[in-house]
């Protein structure tokens, strides 16, 4: 299993020199980059030689995951961009997560939500595809968004897709606010690409790293994950500052398992 951390592009080089095995950067962030900013990062990717293995934070809001703003021309065109720029650093996986784009007015018809999910999910993966790069769908918790919020449910589109490019990111964070951070991972053990974990500083709006206190809790999921011979990668999803010492912490205790 390989262990990564999220980090912004200018906590980079910071992140490098910790001993995780890889860094995951925000999508969003990557894509609004200006050609000469982006142009300094691949420099940087390029000199450190750390490996940017996977993407979170995929689209802005104004990009529609669902919803009545959904337009299938603005995600082809954004997911052209920022497959371009993740195949460029190395990236394997891109994650759909982005609550702001599937939050759904209340009028909203479901049905038509999860026709549009899955409509973006084909066009997403088709531009990311062409590069190798898996597409992983994420289930969010209620405190972030109203629609795709247990693990079942994104496994339920994962498999109507019936695309090997398409998967899932399993959240243990997601999945403890959603009550249901311990149910058995077997069912869904062929689907899950990639695996995000975090605690957080005080509230959802601020994931951040692993509380020791919780460590006994963590290392069960972790166990869990072992069991279905999960064999990918592990990411700390953080939104609070690169902390060394607390991310050095963490990594030494995952490794441990």
């Amino acid at each position: 299993m390989l262990i990564g951390c999220t980090a912004k592009p200018y906590e980079y080089k910071e992140l490098s020199q910790v001993g995780f095995d890889y860094a995951e950067f925000p999508c969003r962030v990557i894509s609004d980059m200006s050609d000469g900013d982006f142009f300094n990062l691949k420099k940087q990717v390029e000199e450190v030689s750390f490996p940017i293995l996977c993407m979170n934070a995929y689209c802005p809001p104004e990009v529609a995951i669902a919803g009545p703003n959904f337009d299938e021309i603005a995600i082809a065109q954004y997911a052209r961009r920022a497959a371009n720029r993740g195949s460029t650093l190395g990236v394997r996986a891109i994650v759909i997560g982005s609550p702001q784009s599937r939050l759904l007015p209340n009028y909203f018809n479901r049905t038509l939500a999860k026709k549009q999910l899955l409509k973006f999910l084909r066009i997403t993966s088709e531009e990311f595809g062409i590069f190798g790069i898996k597409t992983t769908l994420e289930a969010l918790a209620p405190c972030f968004c109203n629609f795709v919020n247990k693990l079942p449910d994104a496994y339920e589109i994962v498999q109507e897709l019936d695309n090997h490019n398409i998967g899932l990111t399993m959240d243990f964070y997601n999945m403890e606010h959603s009550d249901e951070a311990d149910i058995d991972l077997k069912k869904f053990a062929d689907k899950i690409h990639h695996t995000h974990i975090s605690d957080d500083d005080g509230s959802p709006a601020m994931r951040s790293y692993l509380n020791s206190e919780k460590y006994s809790v963590h290392a069960s999921r972790i166990n869990r994950l072992k069991q279905i011979s999960y064999n990918a990668t592990l990411t700390i999803e953080i939104d609070v500052s690169f902390d060394s010492a607390r991310a050095e912490h963490n990594l030494l205790f995952l490794k441990s398992l």
